[in-house]
This record gives C-alpha cells, sequence and structure tokens, in this order.
C-alpha cells in the first residue's frame, strides 16, 4: 500500500502535499454522482504511483535526475527552485528539439507553465522507489545542504554526492538539456521496470512491467494477456469491466434529466437514445450474469475501507433497476434526485434551478478507464527500451 510524508510541519507544506494527494485522484470523467471513491480504488489497486497528470514513463528519470543536479550545488532553497524552474523550462525545449510533441509538459506554455513535471511526478517517485527522502521538494534542497554538512540523520545515511536521495540512477545523458527524446535505452528501460516492480509487487501494474509490458488494448479487460492475468487480479480486473459497463448509466439519465428541465427537446432525446443504447448493451454483454457483488463489495472495502455505505446503496439499488430493466424508471429517476441533492445540496441542479446554469451536456458521462491509458502508455515505453 502507497503512503505519503513529510519532514515540513508548516501550513503551505501542508497544502503542497495535499494538493499533491488529489493527483492521484482520476478525472478523466467528472464524477457528478459521486462513484470517484469506486473508481479511484480499482486505479490504485491497479497501477499504484500513476496519476492522471503523467504522461511518459521518462519523467521517473528526468525529474530525478534535474533535481539531483540541482541539489548537488547546495544553494539556498530559493536559488535551488529558481534553478530547478530554469532547467525543467529548457528540458521542454530539449524535448521538442529531439522531436518529441505528444507528452511534452509544457509544450506550448514553456516558460509560463505554472505546474512543472517535479511537482506532477514528485510523490510517484516515493511510490515507485525512486525517491528515497520522504519529503517535499524544499524539503530535499533542505536534506542535500544537511548531507554535505555531514548532519547524523538516518534519512540521509548511504546517499553519495551524485545519488543523493534517490535511488541509484542510471547515468544522466550529458546533452539532456540541450536534446532528447522520451525513449529509453535498456539500462533506463529495465531499472524503471525493477523498480515499477518491486514498489508496486502484487499489482496489475507489477505483472504486465515484468511480463507483457506492451499493448495496444484499448481497456485492461481486452488485454493480449488476459488469460494469463493472476486469478485474484482477474478476478478485479472483471468486477471493473462491470462498473465500468453498468455505472455510466446514472449519469447517461442525469443528463436526460437535466436536458427535460432546462427544455433542450434535442439532447433530451438524443441522451434517451444513449439510455437504451446503453441498456441493450448490457443485455447484449450478459453484464449482471454471474456477477457475486457481495464478494465485489467485499474486495472494494477491503482495498479502500473509505468507501461510504451511502455510495454503496447508491450502486447497489441502481444495479437492481438497471438488472430489472427499470432504469428509466420513476424509482431510478428519484434515486439519481436525491443522490445529487445529498451530494451538492444547495448546488444540485435537479432540485435547484438558480444551480442549472453550471451543467455541461455529456457531464459524467465518460467511460471509466482505471488509468490504463496512463499506465499502458508508461508500459509501451518500457517494452520499447526493453526490446532495443
Amino acid at each position: 500500500m502507497g503512503y505519503f510524508g513529510w519532514l515540513d510541519g508548516d501550513d503551505s507544506q501542508r497544502s503542497a502535499m495535499l494538493e499533491v494527494v488529489k493527483m492521484f485522484e482520476d478525472t478523466s470523467t467528472v464524477d457528478e454522482l459521486g462513484i470517484g471513491s469506486v473508481r479511484d480504488t480499482f486505479s490504485n489497486a491497479f497501477f499504484p504511483g500513476t496519476s492522471t497528470l503523467h504522461t511518459r514513463v521518462k519523467y521517473f528519470l528526468f525529474v530525478p535526475w534535474i533535481v539531483n543536479d540541482v541539489a548537488r550545488h547546495r544553494w539556498p532553497v530559493e536559488r535551488s527552485q529558481a534553478e530547478l524552474r530554469s532547467r525543467e523550462i529548457r528540458l521542454i525545449s530539449a524535448l521538442v528539439a529531439g522531436g518529441e510533441s505528444r507528452g511534452v509538459i509544457g509544450r506550448d506554455a514553456r516558460s509560463t507553465l505554472k505546474r512543472m513535471p517535479s511537482e506532477l511526478y514528485w510523490a510517484s517517485l516515493e511510490q515507485v522507489g525512486i525517491r528515497r527522502w520522504r519529503t517535499s521538494i524544499n524539503g530535499y534542497f533542505r536534506n542535500a545542504i544537511q548531507h554535505a554538512r555531514g548532519v547524523e540523520d538516518p534519512e540521509l545515511e548511504g546517499m553519495g554526492m551524485e545519488r543523493l536521495g534517490m535511488a541509484a540512477l542510471p547515468t544522466a545523458p550529458s546533452d539532456l538539456l540541450d536534446t532528447t527524446t522520451f525513449a529509453l535505452n535498456n539500462a533506463e528501460a529495465e531499472f524503471l521496470k525493477v523498480r515499477i516492480a518491486d514498489a508496486t509487487r502484487g499489482s496489475l501494474f507489477d505483472w504486465l512491467a515484468v511480463n507483457h509490458p506492451s499493448s495496444d488494448a484499448d481497456w485492461i479487460w481486452d488485454h493480449e494477456r488476459r488469460d494469463d492475468f493472476p486469478d485474484e487480479m482477474s478476478e478485479l480486473v472483471d468486477d471493473a469491466r462491470r462498473v465500468h459497463q453498468t455505472a455510466t448509466g446514472p449519469a447517461i439519465l442525469y443528463n436526460r434529466m437535466m436536458a427535460e428541465v432546462t427544455g433542450n427537446d434535442e439532447v433530451r432525446d438524443e441522451y434517451a437514445d444513449y439510455l437504451r443504447s446503453w441498456a441493450e448493451g448490457l443485455k447484449e454483454q450478459k453484464v449482471f450474469e454471474g456477477w457475486d457483488r457481495s464478494r465485489f463489495w467485499s474486495r472494494m472495502l477491503q482495498l479502500n475501507p473509505r468507501i461510504r455505505p451511502a455510495t454503496r446503496q447508491f450502486l447497489d439499488t441502481w444495479w437492481q433497476l438497471a438488472e430489472a430493466g427499470r432504469h428509466a424508471s420513476e424509482d431510478a429517476r428519484e434515486l439519481v434526485t436525491s443522490r445529487e441533492l445529498m451530494l451538492k445540496r444547495t448546488r444540485a441542479r435537479l432540485s435547484y434551478p438558480d444551480a442549472r446554469s453550471t451543467w455541461s451536456v455529456g457531464a459524467g458521462t465518460g467511460w471509466l478507464d482505471y488509468r490504463w491509458s496512463i499506465a499502458r502508455r508508461h508500459l509501451n515505453d518500457l517494452a520499447h527500451g526493453l526490446e532495443g
């Protein structure tokens, strides 16, 4: 299980860490009706250390290389911050010069970029076992100064000048900030594979990194080696598939209801058709057949005891209605209305007309992929490097 820790005790550092925690929340679809805790439980079980803000796996090397290059100078923290930002802006230009376009963080913003790669990947560096000092970036720079002074601190033991608070990294290329690419050489890919496998042991990320990193599958349950997944993980993937196919239904109904109360007949008819197609898909794919939902909830609560009883009750009731073909019934409508009201109170659009101006057509109807698209890109980068 992953954890977070920081050495800085002031309010600003605490706020910064809470922002980092938010990075691991899967925002791939708007969570209008409060099922994010279930979605994120799957995501974190399958692909710990990933975030929806991540792009390419080589940032797991770019960031520690650059941070250590700054930290080894033992500059005051404010100067270190400025030097780190300068190097990260140079990295953007180096990637573009190397011919990269997809996945370059800050490609368009350049020097005006607000959230640098170091911020986006910092927490994950600890989760995958690359960063050893459990602190913020500023705390890391302070630790480097302590390290230079020879201060006795168990957090600093065994870290040489170049290594500092990181694992023993592959050597950074000398022209890193002049021209570079996301391509991994064999040594870099092997390092990242081992780190991911060791730090996420027992997860699907671990198994795929070791056994079959390359994939073209759109969804994890369609993976080329799906039949070879470990039994426990295979069952969880099957649960994820069923939730993926069923949990979008309430959001479709929600948008149909919003179109009705706002007088948008065209959108109302569109989502009525969408809801019918969704229900037909459940029947065709026999989504409810053989699904032990008691066993499902037992697994989910073991992974995340913080899933609220109200979330479980909402989904259980929706599944009962959908399985009975009552997904557009008055009971279903009341379920969706009361769920939104409970979550949003006076911001609930179905209940409060003044709140309806914030509605965007399609809100909450995105499919759940549990960060597979992020992990697949990381794994494919690994596979190409290992083959090389």
